[in-house]
C-alpha cells in the first residue's frame, strides 16, 4: 500500500477488510462446528454406553425369567430379590444433536466506475508481490479446504445420527478461496495496465474499461460502458445482465441527446468523403440492441438505419410467427364468434411493415432513403424515413403529415411528397446535398378528434426531441449551420410544429405551412415560434375546402396580425414555366386517371414555393391571398351574428 493511491486503492483497502472480516468469520464458523462435533461425539457414546447397557439388562432379565419359571416358591424370592437389586438402565434416547454451519462471502468491490477525473497510482512490482504471496497462500488454504472437504463428508456419511439443519460452511470457504484468487487476478490486471501505459499514474477510467467485467450490472454507466473498446464491450455485451443493464441506461426517460452523441461519437466512427462508417464497437451496438439503438435520439442517422434495417428483417420475422400461432376469431359464451384483437393487432403491425419499405422505396427514388426510426409495439405504429441522409445533407427539411397518416395508411405517398420535394431543391439548387424527413412520429387524430389539440401536443413533445436529437448529431459532427434545419408541415400537421416551435428554441430556419389545420389560440403571432423573423411561411390553395374544417377551433395562421408571409399555390408561371395550381387539400394527388394536384405533387406551384421556403430562398415567393377573417369557424359565427343583430345594450 505504500505506493498505491487513488481510486483503485480505496477498493483494494476495502477488498482487503472484507477479506479478513470473512477469514474471521469463517474461522469462527469452523471453530464452532468443530465444538459441535466433539459433543457430538459424546452425546453418541453416551447413547452408545446406554444402549450397550440397556441390551445387557434385557438379557439378564431374560434368564431371570426363565430362572423364576423353573423354581420352585421357596427359591424365587431369593430371584426377586436379585431382581430389585438389578433395577433398568434409562430407556430414554440421548436426543441426537443438530449440527448448523452457515457461511458465505462478501462481495468485495473491483470496480470503481462513474466518469469522475479521479486517478490512480501505484508500483507494478509491488501489486505483483502481493500476487505472488496470495497464490501462494491461496494453494496452501486449498489443500486445508480439501481436508475439510473430505473429513466432513466421512462425518455426514459415517454418522447419520447426527442431525444437520444448515451446511453452507464448504461452499462458502471454495467461495473465500475464489474471491482471494479473483482479488490476485484483480490486481495482477492493474499492475499490467501501469505497466502498459509505461507510467505509476493512470486515470480511473482508463482502469474501469480494463476492469468492467469484475463490475456489477447495476454500477455500470454509460461512460463506463463508452470507454470500451470494441473486445472489451464484446465480452462485456456477452454476460446477459451486462446487455440487459445498457438496454435499460438508453430507454430511461429524459436521456440528453447531447450527451448521448457526445457519448456515442466516443465509441468511434470514421468519416470518408462524408460518409459515416460506424466504428467496431458502435457495430456491436447495433447488432445487440438494434431495437433501441434505432430510435434513440443522439445517434447517427447511419448508425440508426443500420439497425432499423435489422429490424425490419427480425420484426417480420416476429409478426409472422406470431400469426401462425393467432387465431383469428375468438368463441363467445353465446356460440358466436369475434374478431381476436391480438390477430388485429399483428395485421396492423404486419401493414405498418409493409408501407415502412413502400415508403423507403419511394423516398429512394432519386438517392439513398434512410430509415431513421420506427415503432410497432407503443401505441400506434410510427416512423421515420428521409429522402437523404440527415446527417451530412447541407440543408434538411422535417416534413410532419397530418390526420390519418400512418405506416399503415397513406405513409408511402408522404414519402413520395418528401422525395418530390428533395429533387425540388435540388434543381434549384444543382450542386447543393437536400435530405427531407417524412416525419410521421406521432399519433396522428382521425376525422371525430381533428379538433382536438390532444394529438398536436403529445406529437408536439415526440418533434422537440427528435429535433433536439437531430441537432446534437449535428454539432457533434461540426456541419451543423443555422440554415441547416427546416420544418415543413400539412394540415393537422402544422399544429403538432406549431406547438413543438412554440415550446422549445430548437435553432429552426423557417418554418412553411401547407392548407394549416390551424394554430392554437394561445399561439398569438409568428413571433412565438423561435423563428427568425419574416421566415414563416403559409399557403392554402382556393380548391382546398378541408383545411378550414380543422379550424373550427383554432385560427389561420394566414391572418395578417400572426405575421407569417402567404405565398401562393394557384397555377402560375415562373421563369417562363407552367406550373399547376393546387385543386385540394392533399399533398399527393395526380396520377393516371387523376386530373387533380396536391401541394406537393411534382410541377406544382406549392412545391416549387416550398422548395425556395425551405431554402433559405423565401424572398422570391408568389405572395398569396390573405383570408377576410383568420378568426377560428366559432369566432366568426358569432362576429357575423352580431353584425345581423341590431345592438341591444
Amino acid at each position: 500500500m505504500e505506493d498505491f493511491k487513488g481510486g483503485y486503492a480505496q477498493l483494494f483497502t476495502q477488498a482487503c477488510a472484507i477479506r479478513a472480516d470473512d477469514r474471521a468469520r469463517l474461522a469462527g464458523v469452523l471453530a464452532m462446528l468443530a465444538e459441535d462435533v466433539r459433543q457430538a461425539k459424546l452425546k453418541a457414546r453416551e447413547e452408545k454406553s446406554r444402549l450397550k447397557k440397556l441390551t445387557a439388562w434385557r438379557q439378564r432379565a431374560d434368564v431371570r425369567e426363565q430362572e423364576l419359571a423353573s423354581l420352585d416358591p421357596a427359591r424365587q424370592s431369593a430371584a426377586l430379590l436379585s431382581t430389585v437389586n438389578d433395577p433398568k438402565p434409562e430407556e430414554t434416547r440421548v436426543a441426537p444433536p443438530t449440527i448448523s454451519a452457515e457461511f458465505s462471502t462478501r462481495d468485495r468491490p473491483r470496480f470503481a466506475g462513474g466518469s469522475g477525473g479521479g486517478t490512480s497510482s501505484s508500483d507494478p512490482g509491488k501489486l505483483r508481490g502481493f500476487v505472488s504471496q496470495s497464490r501462494a497462500a491461496a494453494n496452501i488454504l486449498d489443500a486445508e479446504l480439501g481436508r475439510i472437504r473430505n473429513a466432513w463428508s466421512g462425518f455426514t456419511s459415517a454418522c447419520s445420527w447426527v442431525n444437520v439443519e444448515a451446511e453452507s460452511f464448504v461452499t462458502g470457504f471454495e467461495q473465500l478461496l475464489a474471491e482471494n484468487v479473483a482479488d490476485a487476478a484483480w490486481l495482477e490486471q492493474i499492475a499490467t495496465a501501469f505497466e502498459t501505459a509505461g507510467g505509476g499514474s493512470l486515470a480511473d477510467g482508463v482502469l474501469n474499461s480494463a476492469l468492467i467485467l469484475y463490475a456489477p450490472p447495476g454500477q455500470v454507466g454509460l461512460s463506463d460502458v463508452g470507454a470500451l473498446n470494441a473486445a472489451q464491450l464484446k465480452a462485456w455485451l456477452a454476460v446477459p445482465a451486462n446487455k440487459d443493464r445498457l438496454q435499460g441506461l438508453l430507454e430511461q426517460p429524459g436521456l440528453d441527446p447531447v450527451v448521448i452523441a457526445k457519448w456515442w461519437a466516443g465509441l468511434g466512427h470514421t468519416i470518408v468523403d462524408g460518409v459515416i462508417e460506424p466504428g467496431a464497437a458502435q457495430l456491436l451496438l447495433i447488432e445487440a440492441l438494434p431495437g433501441v439503438i434505432g430510435n434513440l435520439n443522439g445517434i447517427t442517422t447511419t448508425a440508426r438505419n443500420e439497425a432499423n434495417v435489422l429490424r425490419l428483417a427480425t420484426e417480420q420475422e416476429r409478426i409472422t410467427a406470431e400469426l401462425a400461432r393467432t387465431p383469428p376469431f375468438l368463441p363467445t359464451s353465446q356460440g358466436l364468434s369475434v374478431t381476436n384483437p391480438a390477430w388485429t393487432r399483428l395485421q396492423t403491425q404486419q401493414k405498418a411493415l409493409d408501407g415502412i419499405g413502400d415508403a423507403l422505396a419511394r423516398a429512394g427514388v432519386s438517392g439513398a432513403a434512410v430509415l431513421l426510426g420506427f415503432d410497432l409495439t407503443h401505441g400506434s405504429p410510427k416512423a421515420q424515413v428521409s429522402a437523404g441522409n440527415p446527417d451530412t445533407a447541407q440543408n434538411v427539411t422535417y416534413a410532419v403529415s397530418g390526420m390519418d397518416i400512418t405506416p399503415q395508411s397513406g405513409f408511402n405517398d408522404w414519402a413520395k411528397n418528401a422525395a418530390n420535394l428533395q429533387l425540388r431543391q435540388s434543381q434549384n439548387e444543382p450542386g447543393k446535398s437536400f435530405a427531407v424527413v417524412a416525419w410521421i412520429n406521432y399519433e396522428p387524430p382521425t376525422v371525430p378528434t381533428v379538433n382536438s389539440g390532444d394529438a398536436a401536443r403529445a406529437g408536439a413533445g415526440r418533434f422537440v426531441t427528435d429535433l433536439q436529437g437531430f441537432n446534437a448529431v449535428r454539432e457533434g459532427l461540426g456541419n451543423r449551420t443555422p440554415e441547416t434545419l427546416n420544418v415543413l408541415a400539412h394540415s393537422y400537421g402544422t399544429t403538432v410544429t406549431s406547438d413543438a416551435l412554440a415550446a422549445a428554441a430548437l435553432n429552426v430556419a423557417s418554418f412553411t405551412m401547407l392548407g394549416s389545420a390551424g394554430i392554437e389560440k394561445e399561439i398569438r403571432s409568428a413571433g412565438e415560434l423561435h423563428i427568425p423573423v419574416g421566415r414563416v411561411y403559409i399557403t392554402e390553395a382556393a380548391g382546398d375546402g378541408l383545411a378550414k374544417m380543422g379550424r373550427f377551433q383554432r385560427q389561420d395562421p394566414r391572418g395578417e396580425y400572426f405575421g407569417a408571409k402567404v405565398f401562393s399555390s394557384e397555377a402560375a408561371t415562373i421563369d417562363g414555366i407552367e406550373y399547376h395550381g393546387t385543386t385540394e387539400h392533399n399533398t399527393l394527388v395526380h396520377g393516371p386517371g387523376k386530373g387533380g394536384y396536391g401541394y406537393l405533387d411534382q410541377d406544382t406551384t406549392a412545391l416549387y414555393e416550398a422548395a425556395l421556403t425551405t431554402t433559405g430562398k423565401g424572398d422570391r415567393i408568389l405572395p398569396g391571398t390573405r383570408p377576410q377573417s383568420s378568426l377560428p369557424l366559432e369566432l366568426q359565427a358569432v362576429e357575423q351574428l352580431r353584425e345581423s343583430e341590431p345592438y341591444a345594450p
